[in-house]
Protein backbone atom coordinates (compact mmCIF):
# COMPACT_ATOMS: atom_id res chain seq x y z
CA UNK A 1 0.00 0.00 0.00
CA UNK A 2 1.31 3.05 -1.22
CA UNK A 3 0.68 5.85 1.93
CA UNK A 4 0.35 9.40 1.55
CA UNK A 5 -1.13 11.92 -1.18
CA UNK A 6 -0.41 10.56 -4.43
CA UNK A 7 0.72 12.77 -7.06
CA UNK A 8 -1.76 13.02 -10.41
CA UNK A 9 -1.11 11.19 -12.67
CA UNK A 10 -0.31 13.85 -16.65
CA UNK A 11 -1.53 11.90 -19.89
CA UNK A 12 0.98 12.64 -22.53
CA UNK A 13 1.26 15.89 -24.81
CA UNK A 14 -0.04 13.56 -27.58
CA UNK A 15 -2.79 11.75 -25.76
CA UNK A 16 -3.81 15.17 -24.90
CA UNK A 17 -4.65 15.83 -28.55
CA UNK A 18 -5.44 12.66 -29.52
CA UNK A 19 -8.55 13.39 -27.47
CA UNK A 20 -9.14 16.77 -28.19
CA UNK A 21 -9.28 16.97 -31.95
CA UNK A 22 -5.39 17.70 -32.02
CA UNK A 23 -6.42 20.41 -30.12
CA UNK A 24 -9.05 22.43 -31.26
CA UNK A 25 -11.42 21.25 -28.64
CA UNK A 26 -9.18 23.30 -26.01
CA UNK A 27 -9.05 26.49 -28.15
CA UNK A 28 -13.45 25.85 -28.84
CA UNK A 29 -13.60 25.47 -25.07
CA UNK A 30 -12.01 28.27 -23.70
CA UNK A 31 -12.98 30.69 -26.54
CA UNK A 32 -16.09 29.70 -27.70
CA UNK A 33 -17.37 29.26 -31.28
CA UNK A 34 -16.01 32.98 -31.96
CA UNK A 35 -13.11 30.86 -33.14
CA UNK A 36 -15.16 29.16 -35.65
CA UNK A 37 -15.18 32.31 -37.13
CA UNK A 38 -11.45 32.85 -38.10
CA UNK A 39 -9.18 35.90 -37.40
CA UNK A 40 -9.99 37.42 -34.55
CA UNK A 41 -8.57 39.18 -31.51
CA UNK A 42 -5.90 38.03 -29.72
CA UNK A 43 -7.25 36.34 -26.19
CA UNK A 44 -4.82 37.97 -24.10
CA UNK A 45 -5.23 41.68 -25.41
CA UNK A 46 -8.01 44.26 -25.10
CA UNK A 47 -10.53 45.02 -28.11
CA UNK A 48 -8.07 46.06 -31.02
CA UNK A 49 -8.75 47.91 -33.90
CA UNK A 50 -7.06 45.34 -36.54
CA UNK A 51 -7.63 41.79 -36.36
CA UNK A 52 -4.77 39.29 -36.13
CA UNK A 53 -4.83 35.90 -33.86
CA UNK A 54 -6.28 32.83 -35.06
CA UNK A 55 -5.77 28.93 -35.39
CA UNK A 56 -4.50 26.79 -38.47
CA UNK A 57 -4.47 22.89 -38.92
CA UNK A 58 -1.06 21.27 -40.00
CA UNK A 59 -0.12 17.68 -39.45
CA UNK A 60 -2.96 16.48 -37.16
CA UNK A 61 -2.17 19.71 -34.73
CA UNK A 62 -3.94 22.52 -34.80
CA UNK A 63 -1.97 25.70 -33.58
CA UNK A 64 -2.57 29.13 -33.29
CA UNK A 65 -0.63 32.27 -35.08
CA UNK A 66 -0.77 36.20 -34.25
CA UNK A 67 -0.13 37.63 -37.60
CA UNK A 68 0.97 41.21 -35.84
CA UNK A 69 3.70 39.38 -33.24
CA UNK A 70 4.49 36.54 -35.60
CA UNK A 71 3.84 34.43 -32.39
CA UNK A 72 2.60 31.22 -32.39
CA UNK A 73 2.52 27.68 -30.55
CA UNK A 74 0.35 24.45 -29.73
CA UNK A 75 -3.13 24.48 -28.18
CA UNK A 76 -1.37 23.39 -24.86
CA UNK A 77 1.13 26.63 -25.38
CA UNK A 78 -2.17 28.66 -25.56
CA UNK A 79 -3.01 27.23 -22.55
CA UNK A 80 0.06 28.15 -20.72
CA UNK A 81 0.20 31.74 -22.16
CA UNK A 82 -3.72 32.06 -21.81
CA UNK A 83 -3.89 31.64 -17.93
CA UNK A 84 0.03 32.17 -17.33
CA UNK A 85 0.59 28.35 -16.45
CA UNK A 86 3.12 26.27 -16.51
CA UNK A 87 2.96 23.61 -19.00
CA UNK A 88 2.12 21.02 -16.75
CA UNK A 89 -0.53 22.66 -14.96
CA UNK A 90 -2.03 23.45 -18.12
CA UNK A 91 -2.30 19.73 -19.20
CA UNK A 92 -3.45 19.35 -15.33
CA UNK A 93 -6.46 21.99 -16.09
CA UNK A 94 -7.23 20.70 -19.66
CA UNK A 95 -7.35 17.01 -18.58
CA UNK A 96 -9.62 18.86 -15.33
CA UNK A 97 -11.95 20.48 -17.60
CA UNK A 98 -12.14 17.74 -20.08
CA UNK A 99 -13.12 15.62 -17.10
CA UNK A 100 -9.89 13.27 -17.92
CA UNK A 101 -8.67 13.57 -14.42
CA UNK A 102 -5.97 16.22 -13.25
CA UNK A 103 -6.43 18.82 -10.93
CA UNK A 104 -9.05 21.61 -10.64
CA UNK A 105 -6.96 25.05 -10.86
CA UNK A 106 -9.82 27.85 -11.72
CA UNK A 107 -7.49 30.23 -12.36
CA UNK A 108 -8.60 34.04 -14.61
CA UNK A 109 -7.31 34.38 -17.97
CA UNK A 110 -4.22 36.69 -18.22
CA UNK A 111 -4.47 40.07 -19.91
CA UNK A 112 -1.37 41.32 -21.08
CA UNK A 113 0.19 43.62 -23.50
CA UNK A 114 2.25 42.96 -26.02
CA UNK A 115 5.61 44.92 -26.54
CA UNK A 116 7.59 44.78 -29.86
CA UNK A 117 10.65 43.31 -29.49
CA UNK A 118 13.75 45.16 -29.65
CA UNK A 119 15.29 42.44 -32.96
CA UNK A 120 19.10 42.77 -32.02
CA UNK A 121 21.70 42.20 -34.54
CA UNK A 122 23.92 39.98 -32.70
CA UNK A 123 25.82 37.00 -34.54
CA UNK A 124 27.10 33.98 -33.61
CA UNK A 125 29.58 32.88 -35.79
CA UNK A 126 29.17 30.40 -38.11
CA UNK A 127 31.24 27.96 -39.31
CA UNK A 128 31.25 24.89 -42.31
CA UNK A 129 33.11 22.81 -44.63
CA UNK A 130 31.37 21.48 -47.83
CA UNK A 131 31.58 18.41 -49.72
CA UNK A 132 30.60 18.17 -53.28
CA UNK A 133 27.17 17.25 -54.30
CA UNK A 134 26.39 13.07 -52.73
CA UNK A 135 23.62 11.03 -53.76
CA UNK A 136 21.22 12.62 -51.15
CA UNK A 137 21.81 16.01 -51.61
CA UNK A 138 21.14 15.12 -55.83
CA UNK A 139 17.57 13.41 -54.87
CA UNK A 140 16.35 16.47 -52.97
CA UNK A 141 17.08 19.48 -55.20
CA UNK A 142 16.68 16.60 -58.74
CA UNK A 143 12.89 15.97 -57.29
CA UNK A 144 12.63 19.68 -58.62
CA UNK A 145 14.36 19.17 -61.89
CA UNK A 146 17.46 21.87 -60.47
CA UNK A 147 21.51 20.85 -60.60
CA UNK A 148 24.13 21.22 -58.57
CA UNK A 149 25.76 23.97 -60.84
CA UNK A 150 22.17 26.09 -60.42
CA UNK A 151 22.35 25.79 -56.80
CA UNK A 152 26.23 26.78 -56.66
CA UNK A 153 25.12 29.61 -59.11
CA UNK A 154 22.89 31.28 -55.71
CA UNK A 155 25.89 30.34 -53.16
CA UNK A 156 23.93 27.02 -51.51
CA UNK A 157 26.60 24.11 -51.17
CA UNK A 158 26.25 20.22 -49.37
CA UNK A 159 27.54 21.02 -45.77
CA UNK A 160 29.60 17.94 -44.38
CA UNK A 161 30.95 19.65 -40.78
CA UNK A 162 29.37 22.53 -38.94
CA UNK A 163 30.48 24.55 -35.98
CA UNK A 164 28.20 27.22 -34.18
CA UNK A 165 30.41 29.56 -31.78
CA UNK A 166 32.11 26.96 -30.61
CA UNK A 167 30.35 24.14 -30.56
CA UNK A 168 30.32 21.32 -33.12
CA UNK A 169 26.32 20.31 -34.48
CA UNK A 170 26.27 17.26 -34.85
CA UNK A 171 25.41 16.01 -38.93
CA UNK A 172 24.68 12.14 -39.62
CA UNK A 173 26.34 10.66 -42.70
CA UNK A 174 23.43 10.02 -44.07
CA UNK A 175 21.23 13.41 -43.60
CA UNK A 176 21.29 16.13 -45.94
CA UNK A 177 22.83 19.81 -45.09
CA UNK A 178 22.79 22.52 -47.46
CA UNK A 179 24.19 26.09 -46.86
CA UNK A 180 22.98 29.23 -48.32
CA UNK A 181 25.93 31.33 -47.93
CA UNK A 182 25.43 35.05 -47.87
CA UNK A 183 28.52 37.06 -49.69
CA UNK A 184 28.01 40.42 -48.49
CA UNK A 185 27.84 39.76 -44.93
CA UNK A 186 30.36 36.87 -44.82
CA UNK A 187 26.73 34.76 -43.24
CA UNK A 188 25.14 31.78 -43.55
CA UNK A 189 22.04 30.25 -43.72
CA UNK A 190 21.99 26.47 -42.63
CA UNK A 191 19.19 24.32 -44.33
CA UNK A 192 18.37 20.58 -42.57
CA UNK A 193 15.19 19.36 -44.87
CA UNK A 194 14.97 16.17 -43.15
CA UNK A 195 14.49 17.39 -40.00
CA UNK A 196 11.73 18.81 -37.68
CA UNK A 197 10.42 22.19 -38.90
CA UNK A 198 11.83 23.84 -35.03
CA UNK A 199 15.01 22.33 -35.84
CA UNK A 200 15.61 23.08 -40.06
CA UNK A 201 17.30 26.47 -39.56
CA UNK A 202 20.42 28.02 -38.35
CA UNK A 203 21.38 31.19 -39.78
CA UNK A 204 23.47 34.58 -38.78
CA UNK A 205 22.43 36.14 -41.94
CA UNK A 206 20.51 39.85 -41.11
CA UNK A 207 16.92 39.75 -40.55
CA UNK A 208 15.88 42.23 -43.35
CA UNK A 209 18.21 41.10 -46.33
CA UNK A 210 16.89 39.98 -48.98
CA UNK A 211 18.96 37.27 -51.16
CA UNK A 212 20.10 37.58 -54.61
CA UNK A 213 19.33 41.30 -54.56
CA UNK A 214 23.09 41.94 -55.11
CA UNK A 215 22.22 39.92 -58.81
CA UNK A 216 18.98 41.86 -59.90
CA UNK A 217 19.27 43.70 -62.87
CA UNK A 218 19.35 47.80 -62.28
CA UNK A 219 15.24 47.16 -63.50
CA UNK A 220 12.93 43.91 -64.07
CA UNK A 221 9.47 44.23 -65.39
CA UNK A 222 8.27 41.93 -62.63
CA UNK A 223 10.26 40.80 -59.44
CA UNK A 224 8.72 37.99 -57.86
CA UNK A 225 9.97 37.75 -54.02
CA UNK A 226 9.79 34.47 -52.83
CA UNK A 227 9.59 33.20 -48.80
CA UNK A 228 12.42 31.16 -48.94
CA UNK A 229 15.97 30.55 -51.05
CA UNK A 230 14.42 26.49 -52.18
CA UNK A 231 11.89 28.50 -54.06
CA UNK A 232 14.52 31.38 -55.22
CA UNK A 233 16.33 28.56 -56.49
CA UNK A 234 13.50 26.56 -58.47
CA UNK A 235 12.00 29.63 -59.75
CA UNK A 236 14.95 31.43 -61.02
CA UNK A 237 15.06 28.36 -63.27
CA UNK A 238 12.25 29.96 -65.05
CA UNK A 239 12.25 34.00 -64.36
CA UNK A 240 16.19 34.93 -62.91
CA UNK A 241 14.21 38.27 -61.39
CA UNK A 242 13.52 36.68 -58.01
CA UNK A 243 14.31 37.28 -54.61
CA UNK A 244 13.90 35.73 -51.19
CA UNK A 245 13.01 37.10 -47.48
CA UNK A 246 14.53 36.04 -44.98
CA UNK A 247 11.31 34.10 -43.89
CA UNK A 248 7.95 33.86 -44.31
CA UNK A 249 7.22 37.38 -42.48
CA UNK A 250 5.24 40.43 -42.79
CA UNK A 251 8.10 42.31 -40.42
CA UNK A 252 10.26 41.91 -42.59
CA UNK A 253 9.09 44.69 -45.21
CA UNK A 254 10.17 48.13 -43.35
CA UNK A 255 10.62 51.19 -45.19
CA UNK A 256 14.46 50.27 -45.82
CA UNK A 257 13.05 46.94 -47.74
CA UNK A 258 10.06 48.22 -49.65
CA UNK A 259 11.89 51.23 -51.17
CA UNK A 260 14.40 48.34 -52.30
CA UNK A 261 12.20 46.64 -54.13
CA UNK A 262 10.18 49.63 -55.63
CA UNK A 263 13.97 50.49 -56.83
CA UNK A 264 14.19 47.65 -59.19
CA UNK A 265 10.42 47.56 -60.10
CA UNK A 266 7.16 48.61 -60.89
CA UNK A 267 4.88 45.05 -60.33
CA UNK A 268 6.52 43.46 -57.27
CA UNK A 269 4.85 39.92 -56.81
CA UNK A 270 5.01 38.65 -53.19
CA UNK A 271 5.36 34.54 -53.10
CA UNK A 272 4.55 33.07 -49.76
CA UNK A 273 2.86 29.69 -48.99
CA UNK A 274 -0.79 29.02 -50.20
CA UNK A 275 -1.70 27.41 -46.82
CA UNK A 276 -4.07 30.12 -44.67
CA UNK A 277 -0.98 31.45 -42.85
CA UNK A 278 0.65 32.61 -45.88
CA UNK A 279 -2.00 34.09 -47.29
CA UNK A 280 -2.99 36.11 -45.08
CA UNK A 281 0.45 37.68 -44.82
CA UNK A 282 0.34 38.09 -48.95
CA UNK A 283 -3.02 40.02 -48.29
CA UNK A 284 -1.52 42.28 -45.48
CA UNK A 285 2.08 42.58 -47.53
CA UNK A 286 0.18 43.76 -50.80
CA UNK A 287 -2.17 45.73 -49.29
CA UNK A 288 -0.22 47.88 -47.38
CA UNK A 289 2.66 48.43 -50.45
CA UNK A 290 -0.39 48.23 -53.78
CA UNK A 291 1.71 45.18 -54.93
CA UNK A 292 0.44 41.68 -56.34
CA UNK A 293 0.87 38.11 -54.87
CA UNK A 294 0.91 34.71 -55.74
CA UNK A 295 0.13 31.52 -54.12
CA UNK A 296 0.30 27.70 -55.66
CA UNK A 297 -3.52 26.41 -56.17
CA UNK A 298 -4.85 25.98 -52.51
CA UNK A 299 -6.90 22.42 -53.61
CA UNK A 300 -3.34 21.56 -53.75
CA UNK A 301 -2.89 21.41 -49.72
CA UNK A 302 -1.29 20.45 -47.68
CA UNK A 303 0.98 18.54 -49.91
CA UNK A 304 1.60 21.63 -52.15
CA UNK A 305 2.08 24.94 -50.38
CA UNK A 306 5.10 26.44 -52.88
CA UNK A 307 7.27 26.41 -56.03
CA UNK A 308 9.58 23.49 -54.88
CA UNK A 309 6.71 21.36 -53.80
CA UNK A 310 4.78 22.13 -57.61
CA UNK A 311 7.58 21.40 -59.38
CA UNK A 312 8.13 18.32 -58.01
CA UNK A 313 4.74 17.01 -58.53
CA UNK A 314 4.27 18.31 -61.62
CA UNK A 315 7.39 19.32 -63.60
CA UNK A 316 9.10 22.71 -64.05
CA UNK A 317 7.40 23.19 -67.23
CA UNK A 318 4.06 23.35 -65.36
CA UNK A 319 5.07 25.83 -63.32
CA UNK A 320 5.97 27.93 -65.47
CA UNK A 321 2.43 27.66 -67.38
CA UNK A 322 1.03 28.48 -64.21
CA UNK A 323 3.35 31.40 -63.52
CA UNK A 324 2.02 32.27 -66.82
CA UNK A 325 -1.59 32.25 -66.08
CA UNK A 326 -1.25 34.25 -63.72
CA UNK A 327 0.85 37.09 -65.62
CA UNK A 328 3.80 36.73 -63.29
CA UNK A 329 5.43 36.46 -66.49
CA UNK A 330 4.39 36.85 -69.91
Amino acid sequence: MVKGKQKPILLSVDEIYNLTSGGYDIYRYYLGDNITSGIMNRPWSGKEKKLSWGIFYREGVWFWKDLATEESGTAIQFVTRYFHLSQADAIQKIMWDFGLGGKEINKKPQIVTWQKPEIREEKIKIKFSTIPFEKRHHEFWNAAEITEEHCKKYECYAVKDLIIGTRRIYIDPNERAFAYYCISEDAVKIYFPDRESTERFRNNVSYHYLWNYENIADSCESLIVQKSMKDLIVTTMIEPCCISTQAEAVKIFNEDVVEKINKVTKKPWIWYGSDWDGVKKCKEITDTNKWKYINTPKDLLPEINDAYGYVKAFGLKKLEEFMRSKKVIK
